[in-house]
């Protein structure tokens, strides 16, 4: 899978496309020119990740027989950028680069590059692949578009943590932003089912998007903390150090294991089992105490107590759901090497 990708970001520099080459020229000279290394490096990497990410989406787009004409170059995203860079030059002139406005601009910057990046992804994967948006008949589909600003908006949260751009009410601000996108984490689920647009790209955002939200704020949060959790020092700071390594090396084998076997999976997709929905349920109780344990400092002591109860049930269902997903998921794997088998033993009688 990382051979592709280096396959396609090549094809895609020796064709790069202006919109593209604007982006990336407009992004670094407003990280250089009208940004605060310290305030805007996080944001600035978002936006230098997802424009790279549709850099190779251009590439595979192209090496899949796409023409010239592909999602990347959506004018939204651009005319965005265009509009964002002026902003940004007009508050440099006025010596207002950190101002509360400039934080917006580089807030509206990041969604809307997410959002590019992700547009550019799906749609090059259903041209290889036509069953990936088969339920919304091509298109990426309102489920979808759910999934992906629901992540846009969760990156948002760890630096309103860590910066505290609009002073006290950062912490507020960001705890409604993770509760809007943990509540809507079933909503995508229910208008999929409910309107008849399931699709095998949404399997994948689903579990993608857990992730997106939990880790960049598990990080914020402990660092708000100093790494203390709001925990004592003692046993239960280590169990929650051992339990929270668990859930780590449980997701991080999972993906490993995914790009490995991501050509067989790619047939049919992986959706989450009722193991892993309801380990994402202990993750959000989690991130919701932790989170409001840094906004309200009288319940610090009593919430963290719930978190630590938390982040114990998370670990145990990390193991548990290896299990599941293994016993669920293998069959998968196995049916496309069994046919191949059959296959080859078959030519060979013939």
């Amino acid at each position: 899978m990382l051979r592709k990708a280096f396959r396609w970001f090549g094809i895609a520099i020796c064709q790069i496309s202006a919109p593209e080459l604007l982006a990336l020229a407009l992004n670094v000279a407003a990280f250089i020119l009208y940004g605060s290394f310290v305030q805007n490096f996080y944001l600035w990497a978002i936006v230098m990740i997802c424009d790279i990410l549709v850099l190779c989406a251009h590439g595979a787009w192209l090496d899949a027989g796409g023409h010239t004409y592909g999602p990347w170059r959506a004018p939204t995203p651009h005319i965005v950028r265009l509009v964002a860079f002026a902003v940004l030059f007009i508050l440099a002139s006025e010596h207002r680069q950190d101002s509360i406005l400039s934080t917006y601009v580089w807030y509206v910057v990041v969604v809307s590059a997410i959002c590019h990046a992700f547009y550019s992804i799906l749609l090059t994967m259903h041209l290889s692949d036509q069953t990936w948006l088969e339920g919304t008949h091509g298109r990426v589909g309102v489920p979808n578009w759910i999934s992906i600003t629901r992540m846009a908006l969760s990156v948002l949260v760890p630096h309103l943590y860590a910066v505290q751009p609009f002073g006290k009410a950062s912490s507020l601000i960001a705890t409604c932003t993770l509760v809007a996108a943990i509540i809507t984490d079933a909503a995508d689920g229910y208008i999929a089912r409910h309107f008849n647009q399931t699709t095998k790209a949404g399997k994948a955002l689903d579990p993608l998007g857990d992730k997106v939200i939990f880790y960049p704020t598990a990080i914020a949060f402990l660092l708000a903390t100093k790494g203390t959790a709001f925990l004592p020092a003692g046993p239960m700071r280590v169990m929650f150090y051992v339990c929270l390594g668990t859930m780590v090396l449980r997701d991080f084998a999972f993906i490993v294991w995914f790009f490995v076997n991501y050509d067989r999976l790619g047939a049919v997709g992986v959706s989450a089992s009722i193991v892993d929905k309801i380990r994402m349920g202990a993750m959000c109780a989690w991130l919701g105490s932790s989170a409001i344990a840094l906004t309200f400092a009288d319940l610090q002591s009593r919430l963290a107590i719930a978190g630590f109860v938390s982040i114990i049930i998370v670990a145990a269902l990390s193991i548990v759901s290896i299990i599941v997903d293994y016993g669920r998921i293998k069959p998968l794997i196995a049916e496309p090497k069994a046919g191949r088998h059959a296959e080859h033993h078959d030519s060979a009688d013939r």
